[in-house]
């Protein structure tokens, strides 16, 4: 489903913050754009101009949908880990020939604390890490991965997610259906509880010029982080880490 106005000068595949503030760049400065959502939030904050719901249909979807509305430009803000959409943005961009950016935050790597957490490649791996690991855990990975860390068994997991997940959970675990941002001080609420500290943190590389609140106070609080490295980025197209830069570069590619 789609609202607004058809044939876009640039097509934002959307979803995250930086894609928010992107849609509301270039509406601003007059830039006709697109963004298009997934579907996977089911309450989507609302955005500032046109927007699409639903998947494209995989790669052949996309470039035949990139072929009818004929954008010139792309940029993929999409999350750090959407790397299924990432491969297909790419693939369906370099057979249209079209620019295409990816709008991403820079990666939490380059953080004074990155080199105390245990970095491993996916969840499967962040698993087997927290077998090793001391319960209360706080998983904050999305609802996708829920199915994963139920091998996890009836243990202290406190599972934070902005939808609740399909399956069932141990009954230990306690669910929290919250959106972000968090402050520090809500971090500190719920991972320094004296009578419930968090022990294990486990989350993603999401990435930002700041580390998260919640590694903040895990280094304070001395929790244990495990960290889920990002997928490689296609090798097609260039990679922003800024709202302005991808503004500039819009418009030069727009000429």
């Amino acid at each position: 489903m789609s609202t607004g106005s058809i044939d876009p000068e640039v097509l934002v595949l959307g979803g995250t913050r930086l894609a928010r503030q992107l849609a509301r760049t270039l509406t601003d400065a007059g830039i006709s754009a697109l963004t298009s959502l997934a579907g996977r939030t089911r309450a989507p904050r609302q955005l500032p101009g046109p927007t699409r719901h639903g998947g494209f249909g995989g790669v052949e979807g996309l470039a035949r949908w990139l072929h009818d509305n004929r954008p010139r430009v792309v940029v993929n803000a999409t999350h750090a880990f959407a790397a299924t959409i990432s491969a297909h943005a790419a693939r369906a961009c370099r057979r249209a020939d079209l620019p295409l950016a990816r709008l991403v935050p820079t990666s939490w790597a380059a953080q004074p604390d990155a080199a105390t957490w245990i970095w491993v490649a996916d969840n499967a791996s962040a698993v087997r890490a927290v077998r090793a690991l001391p319960d209360p855990v706080l998983l904050t990975v999305g609802r996708q991965a829920t199915a994963e860390y139920l091998a996890l068994g009836d243990r202290d997991i406190t599972h934070r997610v902005i939808d609740a997940p399909d399956e069932g959970l141990p009954p230990r675990w306690r669910l929290l259906n919250v959106r972000g941002p968090f402050s520090e001080a809500s971090e500190e609420a719920l991972m320094d509880d004296p009578g419930h500290r968090i022990a294990t943190l486990v989350t993603k590389d999401s990435g930002g010029d700041q580390p998260a609140a919640k590694l903040v106070v895990a280094a304070r609080t001395g929790a244990r982080v495990v960290m889920i490295a990002r997928p490689p980025v296609p090798d097609y197209g260039i990679v922003l880490h800024d709202v302005a830069d991808t503004l500039d570069w819009v418009r030069s590619a727009l000429g």
